[in-house]
C-alpha cells in the first residue's frame, strides 16, 4: 500500500516536461559555439616511381600462415597535407612472385585505398579506388600490421625517416634473436 502512494505520488526529483535535468540545452548551446570542422579532402594523387629492390624493407608480419613476404619501399613513403600515410607495398609469395600495390592509409579512420597495383615494371591506376575499412583477415592482415605497428598513428616532425627506421628495426631484432639460436 505504502509503495502505490509513493508511487502515485510521484518522485521528489522528478522534473516537469521543461527542464533539462540532464544539462543537455547547455551541451547544444557550447557545440553551436564552435567553429565548424573543415570537410577532410582527399589531395591530389603523385604516383611514385616502381619499387626497386634496394629500396625493399621486408616488414615482419609475426604468422607462420600468412603466405606471402611482405616489403615496403622505403622510397614511396609519403604523408600528404591531408595526412594520408602513402606506400607502396609488395608481396612476395614463396615461389617468388610479386603483387606490387600503391596504397594509401588514413590512421584517423583505420581505412585504405589502393591506388594502382603493379605489373612489368609500371604502374596501372585502379579505376574508381575507394577508401574500404581494414578487415582483421585475409589480404587486410598485412595492411593491419603496417597500421598498427608502424606507420599509425602518423609521428610529429618528419615522419618518413621514423618510419624507415621503425620499419628496419623490426627486421634487424628478428635476424638479431635468430642469430642467438
Amino acid at each position: 500500500m505504502v509503495c502505490v502512494l509513493l508511487l502515485s505520488a510521484g518522485s521528489p526529483w522528478a522534473a516537469s516536461g521543461d527542464d533539462d535535468v540532464y544539462g543537455e540545452d547547455a551541451i547544444k548551446a557550447y557545440k553551436d559555439r564552435l567553429p565548424d570542422k573543415p570537410k577532410w579532402e582527399e589531395q591530389g594523387l603523385v604516383m611514385p616511381p616502381y619499387p626497386q629492390d634496394d629500396n625493399l624493407i621486408e616488414v615482419d608480419i609475426d604468422r607462420h600462415d600468412y603466405p606471402y613476404r611482405v616489403f615496403v619501399d622505403s622510397g614511396s613513403l609519403s604523408v600528404g597535407e591531408d595526412r594520408v600515410v602513402r606506400y607502396t607495398v609488395v608481396l612476395r609469395s614463396k615461389s617468388g612472385v610479386d603483387n606490387v600495390s600503391f596504397e594509401g592509409l588514413r590512421c584517423i579512420s583505420h581505412e585504405y585505398k589502393r591506388y594502382a597495383y603493379g605489373s612489368a615494371g609500371k604502374f596501372h591506376a585502379v579505376p574508381r579506388a575507394d577508401w574500404k575499412y581494414l578487415r582483421h583477415d585475409h589480404q587486410d592482415i598485412y595492411r593491419n600490421v603496417l597500421a598498427n605497428n608502424y606507420l599509425c598513428p602518423v609521428p610529429t616532425g618528419d615522419p618518413v625517416p621514423q618510419f624507415i627506421t621503425k620499419l628496419k628495426g623490426t627486421i634487424d631484432r628478428f635476424i638479431f634473436q635468430g642469430d642467438l639460436e
